[in-house]
């Protein structure tokens, strides 16, 4: 080799370096990335097929991995808290949104989201469920929605029924001319504790419209369930349903997961169920014609409000995670505007959209029970007020069916469960 090309090679060493050393960077970047994973905590329900979907494309896009850590319904709220506790927290949960998030504790645990760009972007309501203490720590891209009993029209109209039921009597008039027809009059997935509890969780608005200040007083631990002689009213009534073979035989084997084969059959009339459900039926049965479905406010205790939640579930970043900068980036790939539109494309289950650049379609169940709400709509007692268990308020309500607790002890042993919440 000629002095010249020795020269050459040696000019050329540094260059080939600094090239080495950026692909060596690159490289190690990438396979930082491909290392990271975000423990996301969540009860089974919560997660559903999109979120592992969008899961799996954000992976995709930045080599950051997302390991959906479920737990059973009646074990998420024990077992997140105890992971707290232990100092093994996820960097990612979810929890409800609203008042319910207090019992999660989010002065300890939650991120201040506010400066995040998709707080913008959200809707009134969205943002307002996603606030603790005046700081947004939800990011929220599920809906406002409420329960209450979706019903057949033509079920309806072939049991003489003309008009939705106004007060419980109405409604126990059409539950017995449903019955002399053979129809069902209700599908109660008895044997599901945390359904149960829906029933008293929509008397909400109605409680607190009669006594001001009841959810305020509730969140405080200054006022009772017990106190409330409407919850007591509804309960009774509750139990009187199931009596009177309303539900059908063996109510405490029903379960939600067959419940939209039982509505699709024709067997049942009414069932209580978000504004969105009847999507779920004419997706599992389109010959159902679910889609053609409508709703009125739960009528225990002649109550004539639509109880809304405050928003569903969030997700809040762990702020002793070491991954807060990995979990930001998640949530701003969730929040872009294409992975919004796939996600509630697939959800049906929701009614209204948490962002304001992205459009959805209501249900006839939603606007049927908003025409059919006299009092209006306002927030249940999930989204209202703290500790409001439905799977422990569930099991109460099971104990009622089989005559074990009286509306009255229910009550009170619902009050003593919270208590403990408090202490």
């Amino acid at each position: 080799m000629g002095i010249k090309s020795v020269f050459g090679s040696l000019r050329r060493l540094p260059m080939l370096a600094i090239a080495a050393i950026s692909i060596f960077g690159l490289c190690a970047q990438s396979l930082a990335a491909a290392d990271q994973t975000l423990l996301v905590a969540s009860s089974a329900n919560w997660t559903k097929d999109i979120d592992k979907q969008l899961a799996e494309k954000f992976t995709k896009e930045t080599g950051i991995k997302i390991d959906f850590q479920l737990s059973p319904d009646d074990q998420y709220s024990n077992v997140l808290k105890t992971k707290f506790a232990a100092g093994e927290g996820p960097d990612v949960y979810l929890l409800p949104a609203g008042a319910g998030m207090i019992e999660f504790q989010p002065e300890q645990h939650a991120v201040d989201l506010s400066s995040e760009p998709w707080v913008a972007r959200y809707t009134d309501w969205a943002k307002a469920g996603a606030l603790y203490k005046g700081k947004v720590v939800l990011f929220n891209t599920w809906s406002v929605d409420g329960w209450g009993l979706l019903y057949n029209p033509a079920l309806f109209k072939l049991a003489g029924i003309k008009k939705v039921p106004a007060t419980f009597q109405d409604f126990v008039k059409a539950c017995d001319a449903l019955k002399a027809k053979g129809i069902t009059p209700i599908y109660q997935p008895g044997k599901d504790e945390w359904h149960q509890g829906l029933w008293l969780n929509a008397l909400g608005p109605q409680a607190a419209k009669a006594s001001p200040g009841l959810y305020a007083n509730l969140n405080e631990n200054k006022a009772t369930y017990a106190s409330q002689k409407g919850f007591e009213t509804g309960l009774a009534q509750l139990k009187s349903l199931n009596d009177k073979g309303y539900f059908g035989d063996n109510v405490l084997d029903n379960t939600w997961a067959n419940s939209y084969q039982a509505m699709a059959s024709g067997k049942y009339a009414m069932m209580l169920v978000y504004s969105t459900y009847q999507n779920e039926v004419v997706a599992a049965d389109p010959k159902s014609k679910a889609d053609t479905w409508e709703m009125f406010p739960v009528p225990l205790n002649d109550n004539i409000f639509w109880a809304t939640s405050a928003g569903g579930i969030g997700r809040s970043i762990n702020n002793e995670s070491k991954m807060i900068d990995a979990a930001k980036k998640y949530f701003g790939f969730l929040s872009r505007a294409d992975n919004l539109k796939a996600y509630y494309a697939a959800r049906k289950d929701l009614s209204a959209i948490s962002f304001k650049d992205v459009t959805g379609e209501t249900t006839p169940a939603f606007k049927s029970v908003m025409k059919n709400s006299a009092g209006g709509s306002a927030p249940d007692l999930q989204g209202g007020t703290t500790f409001f268990d439905l799977m422990k308020i569930g099991k109460v309500i099971q104990e009622l069916y089989l005559g074990i607790q009286t509306p009255k002890t229910a009550l009170e042993t619902i009050d003593s469960q919270r208590a403990k919440m408090f202490e």
